[in-house]
């Protein structure tokens, strides 16, 4: 079906609760030919209907499945990350108030280890196929720069050093 604004006034709610949740609706696509509508300069509203048989019911369950098993792994590789970022942001407040809050060595050990556990975790999304491979890298990147930077402020390593 194809709606012209000029002849009917039908707003997309109107055109959900009118049609069920069966309907999908799609603006136009660019590159695709024009319809009639559109070659006129008119503003239309493509509206088709989803397939409601069993394999599709099927599909739609399956990808809301995998969805959120996408989602979790991405939001474990997000946490681990923001676990590193609020490491360094509390160590940080904590040299603010007082001089020595963390030896070097401390700091080292624990970094790492929740820098591993980032890696870890990034790296697995990436076996998944939930993430590319350029995302993990810049993510992890990201995380090393991080600690790499806090370590120069606190003048327990040069650039130097760090290479």
């Amino acid at each position: 079906f194809f709606f012209s604004n000029k002849a009917t006034r039908l707003t997309m709610s109107m055109l959900c609760a009118r049609f069920s949740s069966t309907l999908s609706l799609r603006a136009p696509v660019l590159g695709a030919r024009p319809t009639s509508h559109a070659a006129l300069g008119r503003p239309s509203v493509t509206v088709v209907a989803k397939l409601n048989t069993p394999s599709s019911k099927y599909r739609q369950r399956l990808n809301e499945k995998q969805r959120m098993y996408n989602k979790s792994i991405k939001s474990a590789a997000r946490t681990r990350i923001k676990n590193v970022i609020k490491f360094t942001d509390n160590l940080e407040r904590e040299f603010a108030k007082s001089a020595e809050a963390m030896s070097e060595e401390d700091f080292i050990k624990k970094a790492d280890e929740l820098v591993a556990d980032a890696f870890s975790h990034i790296d697995k999304a990436v076996s998944k196929g939930v993430m590319k491979k350029t995302t993990a890298a810049r993510r992890k990147s990201r995380v090393t720069r991080l600690k790499r930077q806090f370590r120069e402020r606190r003048g327990w390593s040069t650039p130097e050093m760090a290479n």
